[in-house]
C-alpha cells in the first residue's frame, strides 16, 4: 500500500511540474469561495498553518491524502484543485 500512495505521489508532482495546474491557486480560490480563514482550516485538516500556506503560495504540493481531505472539506472533487482551467 504504501509502494502504490508512493507512485501516485511521484506521477502527481510530475504532473504538477510539467501540466501548469495551479494547485495553489485554486487553493486559495476555495478557501475564499468558503470564507475561512487559513487557521480553520489547518485547524480541521489537522496541519500546520505554515503548510496550508506553502500549499497556498505553491512552496509545497499537497499529498493525495491531504488532497482528498482539502476536495472534502471543500466540498468538491480532486480535479477543481489540480485544474489548470479557471473556475
Amino acid at each position: 500500500m504504501i509502494l502504490i500512495r508512493e507512485v501516485v505521489n511521484n506521477n502527481m508532482d510530475r504532473l504538477m511540474n510539467e501540466s501548469g495546474f495551479n494547485i495553489a491557486k485554486n487553493l486559495k480560490i476555495l478557501r475564499r469561495e468558503k470564507n475561512v480563514t487559513q487557521k480553520e482550516v489547518a485547524q480541521h485538516l489537522n496541519i500546520d498553518v505554515t503548510t496550508l500556506s506553502h500549499y497556498e503560495t505553491g512552496i509545497r504540493m499537497p499529498d493525495i491524502d491531504t488532497l482528498i481531505a482539502l476536495a472534502r472539506y471543500y466540498n468538491t472533487d480532486i480535479n477543481r484543485i489540480i485544474s489548470s482551467e479557471a473556475y
